[in-house]
């Protein structure tokens, strides 16, 4: 069974390769008109942005688009004033995007055709362009951001005129555009790709999408703006404000350099109770120093005044022995002499003879020869 049919598909590679015109074989295919989705409406939130040229340089930075004021000078020209937010108060972003806007197709007869709304893609007489449209990133001023009084301040003295030209940027949002050209083809040649048909012809497209990214913003008019906004009577709360703030500072100053003043004069009240310590402490100490001199002085005395104390007890001592020793021998001394008076003074008696001269009225000296002419030995006192 297996040979059989092998043979059978070489017999029939055989047919086709030496008939060619035989093997090829058209397939007819009815497209339905997809003529009612071509040119769709574009919603109404989208048509109802303003695109400006130019901005596209801040689709990754968006948040520095937001909150600036421009002037539109012409229709097509645009300059950026400045931005004004309040401080420490960034604009919000969208959390309701990666929605698609539009997914349709457009021909050269479309309104949107070539129009910067979606990326400037235009659709030629023998084409058609499939664009899709998508919110990629959205950030918004909250009214709380604000800064009225930055701006009343800043527009104060702009002419009418140029005032009624200048916008604010509330919102602003990063819009991807991917789109692929469909070129018209003959319904009777090879298709290969995408086919799509619509007022009874056939287009055909091989192309992957492009993408391309387009900015647009939320515009209010500095009238509009400021018109619930009395810009004098912020100015002249804020002056206010100003001054008050100024006043209070003022004072909080002047209590800062009274108080300065106060710990200044206390500070220099303490150091010089310090210094005047500091004085009698080294007073003291040199007292202490000439104290400790006087005392050692003192101290010397009252050793030598000890030794000589000692010095004076041994003498009282050997004194006093002598003394007892002296009077001991007195008062044997004493009982001699008084156990002998009697013979002593009966001697006496018997010697003593009365002279036959009563009266002697002269008296002199012998001198040693007179007295040794006499007979008497030389006596020397013991």
């Amino acid at each position: 069974m297996k040979k059989v049919l092998f043979i059978l598909l070489a017999t029939l590679g055989f047919i086709f390769a030496h008939n060619p015109a035989r093997a090829q074989r058209i397939v007819r295919v009815k497209l339905s008109d997809g003529g009612s989705t071509l040119n769709a409406h574009f919603p109404r939130d989208y048509t109802d942005r303003t695109f400006i040229k130019g901005l596209a340089m801040y689709r990754n930075k968006i948040e520095d688009l937001v909150g600036c004021l421009i002037l539109l000078e012409d229709k097509d020209k645009a300059s950026i004033i400045g931005q004004y937010i309040k401080s420490g108060e960034p604009p919000l972003r969208s959390s309701t995007l990666s929605d698609v806007l539009y997914n349709s197709k457009i021909s050269s007869a479309s309104a949107m055709n070539g129009s910067y709304m979606v990326a400037s893609v235009a659709a030629s007489t023998a084409s058609i362009v499939e664009v899709i449209l998508t919110d990629v990133n959205g950030v918004l001023v909250p009214e709380t951001s604000i800064p009225y009084l930055d701006i009343c301040r800043a527009a104060k003295n702009v002419d009418k005129e140029i005032k009624k030209k200048i916008y604010y940027i509330r919102s602003a949002k990063v819009t991807s555009v991917h789109s692929r050209t469909y070129q018209e083809i003959n319904t009777e040649a090879g298709i290969s790709g995408t086919v799509f048909s619509a007022g009874g012809k056939v287009y055909n497209s091989s192309d992957q999408f492009k993408t391309d990214y387009v900015v647009s913003v939320d515009l209010v008019s500095l009238t509009n703006l400021l018109m619930t906004k009395n810009c004098d009577n912020l100015i002249s709360n804020s002056e206010l404000a100003v001054r008050q703030q100024v006043q209070q500072e003022k004072m909080v100053v002047d209590r800062a350099e009274q108080e300065r003043r106060m710990r200044e004069s206390e500070l220099n009240a303490a150091r010089a109770e310090a210094n005047e310590l500091k004085n009698r402490v080294a007073e003291m100490q040199e007292m202490l120093r000439s104290q400790r001199v006087v005392a050692d002085e003192y101290r010397a005395q009252v050793n030598n005044l000890k030794d000589e104390l000692m010095t004076a007890q041994k003498k009282v001592t050997r004194l006093q022995a002598e003394t007892v020793e002296v009077q001991t021998r007195a008062s044997q001394v004493t009982a001699s002499a008084q156990a002998q008076p009697a013979a002593t003074e009966s001697k006496a008696t018997n010697l003593v003879q009365k002279s036959d001269i009563s009266v002697i009225s002269e008296v002199k000296n012998l001198s040693s020869e007179e007295v040794k002419q006499m007979g008497f030995k030389e006596v020397k006192p013991e």
